[in-house]
């Protein structure tokens, strides 16, 4: 019973296990070289934080913390989901294409204007209800002509870190870190600017009371810019951008491409340096089927007899054997099935028919290695089975017979099997799955 048991969960948990579809995450560092600036993490759903999601230096490349490390190309599993993550881009001066795809570095903004200054407003409320003290409109009038100096100094400040960070060709987070200070201090000037006009509410000299609650007002509105702008350049963008994940299960595909293109956003000029060779992520593991022609050399042909005179008999022929060597030509074609791997040789199972020099048709079973990834060459080697002429049974080579008048030496046909070996070029192209174009050959 606890055997039964056993087997039927190591099958039950076996087929869950299988049917997990996981998303590997390609990351693509757009402050970094071409060559340097992709690598491929987890499902972020697998990891606490996707940040934390480092490689460690490993001797033979493994997978660590669902993050590869070292390889010689990089590569995703067939099962697998595959969405692209841009990072460290500058979407104040570039926008950016993954092939024909605008991809919008811009948020839903989490943080927003009216979140701030309601927040401001609640404070200030909070603040006067405790104090409710008088303040001399002198005061206030003083208060507020300090306060609209810094709102202005702040303005200042931003629009000179914008201008700035304009000018980079990447963006890393430490690059706009003030970011959340600025915040702070023109949040900071709004509540101020409330606490004034609260404060106002309660002065008892009525003479200036017009020009300086307007006054107020106008510099309530230069602190509520002052956030709306701060929230616009710099809390509306995330350096981190997804594509949605593209299933490659089942598709008979070698590689996922994809191009990064750039533009400014003044000029909308592209900058034809940036990533200027395509991006390739190869498919490993699942199956793969595709056919390649060539050359090949079969031990099964047909047998050539040649005859002598037999001196002890007369009129009696004896029957020799050409020296045709030991294998012929022929040209054909197989099929190759195979395990995708990431590798410039992989095992290949082969299965073929060849048209010999004498126009029989044989075929073929056989293993072989695939060389290459772009332009394959298949070696390939096994067994050849076809029909071939060969003596009559009656007859041996090096027996002496009357073969009559016409000499002609009797052959039949007979079923037989043999050994090949064969160089073939894959007519299959790379099959590559564009991220915007869907499936296309290379």
């Amino acid at each position: 019973m606890k055997t039964t048991l056993f087997i039927l969960c190591f099958l039950f948990f076996g087929i869950i296990g299988y049917g997990q579809v996981t998303t590997k995450i390609i990351e693509v560092d757009l402050s970094k070289p071409h060559k340097n600036s992709i690598r491929i993490c987890g499902d972020p759903l697998l990891c606490n934080d996707v940040d934390s999601c480092k490689c460690k230096e490993e001797s033979k490349g493994t997978i660590i913390n669902e993050c590869v490390c070292k390889s010689k190309w990089l590569s995703v599993k067939s099962r697998e989901m595959v969405s692209v993550k841009l990072v460290n881009g500058n979407p104040f001066k570039y926008n950016y294409k993954i092939d024909t795809k605008n991809i919008s570095f811009f948020n839903d903004q989490n943080i927003t204007a009216d979140k701030v200054k309601e927040q401001a407003r609640t404070e200030a409320d909070n603040k006067s209800s405790v104090d409710n003290h008088k303040e001399p409109i002198k005061d206030i009038i003083k208060k507020n002509e300090e306060l609209i100096q810094n709102i202005d100094n702040l303005n200042i400040e931003v629009e000179s870190l914008y201008e700035i960070l304009k000018q980079k060709n990447a963006l890393v987070e430490a690059d706009y870190s003030e970011r959340k200070e600025f915040l702070d201090r023109a949040k900071e000037q709004l509540k101020k600017n409330y606490e004034l006009l609260n404060s106002f509410e309660n002065v008892e000299e009525k003479s200036k009371y017009i020009q300086v609650k307007e006054s107020l007002l106008v510099t309530k509105i230069k602190a509520e810019k002052s956030i709306a702008t701060i929230i616009e350049k710099f809390f509306s963008v995330d350096l981190e951008i997804y594509t949605l994940p593209i299933d490659l299960q089942g598709k008979n595909i070698d590689v996922v491409e994809f191009k990064l293109r750039r533009f400014d956003r003044e000029t909308k000029d592209e900058d034809l340096s940036f990533a200027s060779t395509p991006y390739n992520i190869w498919i490993r593991n699942g199956l793969k089927i595709d056919v390649s022609a060539g050359i090949f050399f079969t031990s099964l042909y047909d047998e050539e007899y040649d005859k002598r005179d037999d001196p002890a008999t007369a009129g009696n022929k004896i029957i020799t054997l050409k020296n045709s060597g030991d294998y012929d030509m022929a040209f054909g074609s197989t099929i190759n099935t195979y395990i995708r791997m990431n590798s410039w040789i992989v095992p290949t199972l082969n299965f073929g028919a060849v048209i010999t020099q004498d126009e029989k048709l044989q075929v073929l079973l056989g293993v072989g290695a695939i060389l290459g990834k772009q332009e394959r060459i298949i070696f390939s080697a096994g067994v050849s089975m076809g029909k071939v002429d060969r003596i009559a049974d009656d007859y041996q080579v090096g027996s002496s017979y009357n073969l009559g008048d016409s000499g002609t030496i009797p052959t039949q046909s007979q079923f037989k099997f043999g050994s090949f070996f064969g160089i073939t070029y894959n007519l299959s192209k790379v099959k590559k799955i564009s991220l915007d174009k869907g499936i296309e050959e290379n």
